[in-house]
């Protein structure tokens, strides 16, 4: 993102704080969660899903066939929609066109289903990114849904961990690739004194990104993660 992008998108979060609040989808007034009723009950909610990785599925099954096969070193993760139109297309807008206007919607699906999450989370961590490309985009949209969701559970947001090699970007990656891209690319910067970390981050597509970082944390004494994203590709 350059220096002119970065002001806009710093200009919009500003105008998004004081002008009255409208659908960013259809731009109708906001009924709750940051949208207007319609738009909401048109989203594509992730109402059957793998209970350990939030895979969406075509029938009411505990888990999906990869965790039964491969259980992932998270207790649960949590999505409350598919990455299916219009949520891929806002949450690429967020990343790539600085769309800020977006984010209170996820955020605020985030802290509705949190309800779902154990309750012995005790810190929230949102997906590390690398510097280099942090300075691209000029912000971590991870780290702007992270921010209220610790708030409404009460718990520190931490920054323990640190995206060490700049890898690229998963999506159009084989699955050995997706692992191979992601060996090595998480090193943890501090001590964590917290026992059960949640893993907050827009998107969950393979989940290889959340299984490298869930390991770098039981790696480093956490003894619980789970993981909380906006939406959820593949499955369906």
């Amino acid at each position: 993102m350059s220096l002119f992008e970065h002001g806009r998108w710093v200009a919009g979060a500003l105008l998004d704080a004081f002008l009255p609040p409208s659908c960013p989808f259809c731009g109708l007034d906001v009924e709750r969660l940051g949208a207007c009723g319609g738009c909401l009950d048109d989203l594509p909610w992730n109402r059957v899903a793998c209970r350990r990785c939030a895979k969406p599925l075509a029938t009411d099954e505990t888990l999906c066939a990869e965790c039964q096969r491969r259980p992932p070193p998270f207790v649960t993760a949590i999505a409350p929609l598919r990455y299916d139109f219009p949520v891929d297309v806002a949450l690429k807008a967020v990343k790539f066109r600085a769309r800020s206007y977006y984010l209170p919607v996820f955020a605020g699906l985030l802290c509705e289903a949190s309800e779902a999450l154990p309750t012995n989370v005790d810190a929230v961590l949102p997906m590390p990114m690398h510097w280099r490309r942090w300075a691209m985009r000029g912000f971590n949209q991870a780290v702007e849904l992270a921010r209220p969701l610790a708030k409404h559970l009460d718990v520190p947001l931490i920054s323990s961990v640190s995206r060490v090699r700049h890898t690229a970007f998963q999506s159009g990656l084989d699955t050995r690739a997706r692992r191979s891209n992601l060996a090595g690319a998480f090193q943890l910067t501090k001590a964590i004194s917290a026992a059960h970390v949640l893993i907050v981050d827009d998107v969950m597509t393979t989940g290889h990104s959340c299984r490298s970082l869930a390991l770098t944390l039981r790696r480093a004494g956490v003894r619980e993660v789970s993981v909380l994203v906006a939406a959820r590709a593949g499955g369906v």
